[in-house]
């Protein structure tokens, strides 16, 4: 699990798969709780095809945490993927992944479309946070203020995922210390800033139709944020963008339907020539 400190003095660590002779592929984790680990199954069949690369965005998973809200921004954040890539010597990727990370592609092939090949957004919200979720955030801000950490991230996977996805996890009690490890790597402070920057977002929706590459939008018609709806919006603002819906599929489709998913990505980078 390789890391680096890039040129703006952050300090970086990613995951590595597939072939490094191949087409590069970038997929990145969700935010608030989220990290690499997470998402190296999803590009487990195009191992033989891909590099396929997975960050830790600044504050997730071993990368470096800060202590100021806008430290966390996605100017932030892909200014540090653009620095990692030229230290990989990749000029051009495809994008993808879920939620933050799939909006973090999208805001990519906004600001530097010369590095994006094309983009698979999974629940990729170019929104501002529905207001329910903020109230939500309000709600569980002081178990994050006292440390209480654990407690935060189960009532974060239930309000993402559900409860039975919650009880899976705790099933497998190895990987749940490791992700509460991971989390405890925070101060009280890095992730409140962390927090506080994810539900104080605007909506950007409009600037995703100077988007220029091949884009696939996937929605969970279960999922609330965005609606499907919202990521048909998406779709129809990008021009020639492709939606999937995954019936009964939540937030996170490419978990709870990920052999569904998988496929219609496999179509989508044959189209593209990966």
């Amino acid at each position: 699990m390789p890391e680096l400190t890039l040129p703006n003095g952050v300090r970086l660590h990613w995951r590595e798969a597939g072939d490094p002779a191949k087409p590069p592929v970038v997929w990145i984790h969700g935010g608030s709780i989220e990290d690499s680990s997470s998402m190296v199954a999803d590009l487990e069949p195009f191992a033989a095809r891909i590099r396929a690369l997975f960050p830790d965005t600044r504050g997730h998973g071993l990368s470096e945490r800060f202590e100021r809200v806008e430290d966390y921004t996605y100017p932030k954040k892909a200014e540090d993927v653009r620095l990692w890539l030229d230290a990989l010597g990749v000029e051009r990727a495809v994008f993808g992944g879920a939620s933050m990370g799939a909006a973090l592609s999208l805001w990519l092939a906004v600001h530097a479309p010369q590095r994006v090949r094309a983009v698979v957004s999974i629940s990729g919200p170019p929104y501002a946070p529905a207001p329910e979720d903020i109230a939500w955030w309000k709600q569980h801000r002081p178990l994050v203020e006292a440390g209480r950490f654990e407690e935060y991230y189960d009532a974060n996977v239930r309000l993402r995922v559900g409860g039975e996805a919650l009880a899976r996890l705790k099933a497998r009690p190895d990987r749940y210390v490791e992700v509460l490890g991971t989390l405890r790597l925070h101060s009280v402070a890095s992730l409140l800033a962390l927090l506080d920057e994810t539900y104080s977002r605007t909506e950007w929706l409009a600037d995703c139709a100077r988007i220029r590459c091949p884009v696939l939008v996937i929605a969970g018609s279960a999922d609330h944020f965005p609606t499907v709806a919202m990521s048909r919006r998406v779709a129809e603002t990008i021009p020639g963008a492709r939606l999937h819906v995954v019936e009964g599929g939540g937030h996170f489709p490419n978990r709870s339907h990920r052999t569904e998913v998988q496929a219609v990505v496999d179509t989508f980078l044959a189209g593209i020539g990966v």
